[in-house]
């Protein structure tokens, strides 16, 4: 039986990227999600049979649990305005599955490691071939740390010639350091300072220049907009 993700199905990149891994190693090889969540990225490489390490702190995309859905009754997209403001919707109640109870009903255990850990607070001596997040630096658990220190730190744990691939937010006002505070939202460019190109080779890269419309889900349940970036790079030594 095939589980899904609260979060919906992972983007191509993903596959790329672990089409990547697998012309170098086959799939003899290791990977680590940070901010795994309910598994919307560890998942595929489970069931492709692969070696996957998950990292998270949320009981409930964990373990399972209930969460609130907004009743969106009619989509509707709106375009980007400083002072756009969402209604409200009503919620409903939901039973989600954490990532244990997928990979246990899928019974795909025995290929990954869950463990609950705040990545950036502990040392990792365990360093992988691949290693993804997205979407997570932004965290309010993560604020205690500067977006160079976070993105070091994935940095760390990868192996050499092992890959690194990063979403992240961007500030959608640059200038505005209330709303988008530095230590949580990158800047233009602001990343690729932080991947020393003795050590790093970028493969892929880019960003938005404009907010893109997101409508309301579950943990954010009112219609938003985003900044997004991607960064896909190789450690070279």
């Amino acid at each position: 039986m095939k589980t899904k993700s609260i979060w919906g199905n992972p983007p191509t990149r993903l596959y790329k990227l672990l089409n990547l891994a697998k012309n170098d190693w086959g799939k003899n090889f290791t990977a680590c999600i940070v901010g795994c969540s309910d598994g919307k990225f560890l998942m595929p490489l489970a069931r492709e049979k692969i070696k996957i390490t998950g990292y998270d702190i949320d009981d409930i995309a964990l373990y399972g649990g209930y969460k609130d859905f907004p009743i969106v009754k009619e989509k509707q997209k709106h375009e980007y305005s400083v002072n756009f403001k969402s209604k409200d919707f009503e919620l409903e109640r939901k039973r989600v599955l954490g990532i244990t109870e997928r990979l246990s009903i899928e019974k795909l255990e025995q290929f990954a490691t869950i463990e609950k850990r705040d990545f950036y607070r502990t040392n990792s001596t365990e360093k992988f071939n691949v290693v993804f997040t997205s979407c997570s630096l932004h965290y309010s658990a993560n604020k205690d740390f500067t977006l160079e220190e976070k993105t070091k730190k994935l940095q760390e744990i990868v192996l050499p010639k092992g890959y690194l691939y990063i979403d992240y937010m961007m500030a959608i006002d640059e200038n505005d350091y209330e709303n988008y505070p530095s230590n949580k939202f990158y800047r233009k460019d602001e990343i690729k300072k932080y991947f020393n190109t003795d050590e790093w080779e970028i493969l892929s890269y880019r960003e938005n220049n404009n907010p893109s419309f997101e409508g309301a889900h579950v943990d954010c349940v009112r219609d938003h907009f985003h900044r997004f970036g991607y960064i896909l790079a190789r450690r070279i030594k």
